[in-house]
């Protein structure tokens, strides 16, 4: 039999390396995830929730390829062409504590390998001249609910006349007359929760804020003769917690979930300033009774003073032990009073350039849900998950009295101009106007808002899926 010759064999051999190289190549390259079709949507499922340029946990933003890559407080989570030495793949794995997605199942092994794959391919970006485009938060679904459900009180305000109470609820917000506690009007069409309520100081207008959390803030604003919506303001990445409107009516104040608090120009509707100094939530702002100045009250434990002119900060205080959900000015304007998670009442001196805390008293047994000051200065108010409305005097801080065994928590307050009615809104729907001569409620418990019924079918779909 005669042999090839030696050169002919090593040819041959070449030819079929080259080939089979080629082909593998081609496959793998085939196989290589990219970033926009395969690592994105795997990004915007999982990770946008905490990792938004609103949320910024760990300072790592993954709205798009560049934030990604330019990395966060630990520096970048991707090292190209290493997927094992990648702090993302550790974290996806469990391998660095906590295992991603936090407080979430873990990602499927298909996806992790994925986003490995991708990295071991010198995780590329977008498409040469794509650009790198932002990621949107995921769609929310759409649950509806299976049984009747009420709306909780998420908010309550008595116009600057006493004659109307909003409140504020899934949604919308029901106008009421306080005397014979009979509906006057709905404003619909919100977004979401309306969380605050602010009334213009010549009554005319409400402003209703609130939004859909980690999506956006909103503030409407309605005529209140004609109950038409005259504009929308929207600014905030996460739901608005709180609003005031400025003495003068020519601004409004919110704060937000995304750590801001903003200044809103009324006529025009547009963002004069964003005031940047929190770490975490707002929960509350108030105006001073001048106008110049504003307080916010947040999750990271501290009550800043803004000046309203230049938007710059003018001091700190930072005395509270956990977060603040509650701020309101005297109605002298010199001292500002703030309670939330610590079950703490504190009162500052509040200056020109410096505060100073006056007193403080752990008021309650559980967390204060909101604070009220009296209009004639004298009584602060407060509301405790412990189930109680409590009274105390608002320059010893000494216990006046308490309305005691509420049904549900008490989420807001509202005290009438003329310190004479305490509206009391609960997480159960329900409504009571107490008389603060008395703390009698002559007209009982009311719910406000008309329960939600399910989608016609929804009962069925349940228990098949059941």
């Amino acid at each position: 039999m005669r042999h090839a010759p030696w050169n002919f064999r090593l040819l041959i051999n070449a030819v079929r390396c080259l080939v089979v190289f080629g082909i593998t190549s081609g496959a793998m390259a085939a196989e290589t995830p990219g970033f926009d079709a395969q690592i994105a949507p795997i990004l915007q499922k999982n990770c946008l929730a905490c990792h938004s340029s609103s949320g910024r946990m760990g300072g790592l933003v993954m709205e798009n390829y560049d934030s990604l890559i330019k990395g966060g407080t630990h520096g970048t989570p991707i090292v190209p062409g290493n997927a094992d030495g990648s702090r993302i793949i550790q974290m996806l794995e469990g391998k660095i504590a906590p295992r991603m997605p936090f407080g979430a199942d873990p990602l499927p092994a298909a996806d992790i390998a994925a986003v490995k794959a991708w990295i071991n391919a010198g995780a590329a970006g977008p498409a040469a001249g794509a650009g790198s485009k932002i990621l949107a938060p995921a769609a929310l679904p759409d649950i509806r609910p299976v049984v009747p459900v009420v709306s909780p009180v998420a908010s309550l305000k008595f116009s600057p006349d006493g004659k109307l109470l909003a409140v504020g609820g899934y949604r919308e917000v029901r106008l009421i007359d306080p005397s014979t506690g009979k509906e006057v009007a709905t404003l619909s069409g919100h977004a979401d929760y309306v969380r605050s309520i602010a009334f213009s100081p010549d009554g005319k207008m409400l402003a209703a804020g609130g939004g859909p959390p980690q999506r956006s803030g909103e503030i409407k604003i309605w005529d209140l003769q004609s109950h038409q919506l005259l504009q929308t303001m929207q600014g905030h990445k996460d739901c608005i917690y709180s609003i005031a409107w400025s003495p003068d009516g020519k601004i409004i104040a919110s704060g937000s979930y995304d750590k801001m608090v903003k200044l809103w120009d009324v006529a025009s509707g547009k963002e004069l300033k964003n005031l940047q100094d929190h770490i975490d939530a707002v929960f509350a702002v108030a105006f001073s009774p001048d106008g110049k100045h504003l307080a916010s009250a947040s999750q990271d434990r501290t009550v800043k003073i803004w000046d309203v002119a230049t938007g710059n900060r003018l001091y700190t205080l930072g005395d509270a032990l956990d977060g603040l959900n509650g701020i309101a000015y005297s109605p002298s304007g010199s001292q500002v009073s703030a309670a939330g998670y610590d079950k703490t009442i504190y009162i500052w001196t509040v200056g020109e350039t410096e505060g100073a805390l006056k007193q403080s008293l752990i008021a309650d047994e559980e967390s204060i849900l909101a604070l009220v000051w009296s209009p004639d200065g004298q009584t602060i108010i407060t509301a405790s998950s412990d189930g109680s409305i409590r009274f105390r005097d608002a320059k010893t801080l000494d216990p006046l009295r308490v309305i005691d065994h509420q049904l549900e928590w008490v989420q807001a307050l509202a005290i009438s101009p003329d310190g004479r009615w305490l509206a009391a809104g609960r997480f159960n729907g329900t409504l009571s106007l107490y008389d603060v001569k008395n703390d009698k409620a002559p007209g009982g418990e009311w719910t406000v808002f008309t329960p939600r019924q399910p989608a016609v079918g929804e009962e069925k779909k349940q228990v098949a899926s059941q």
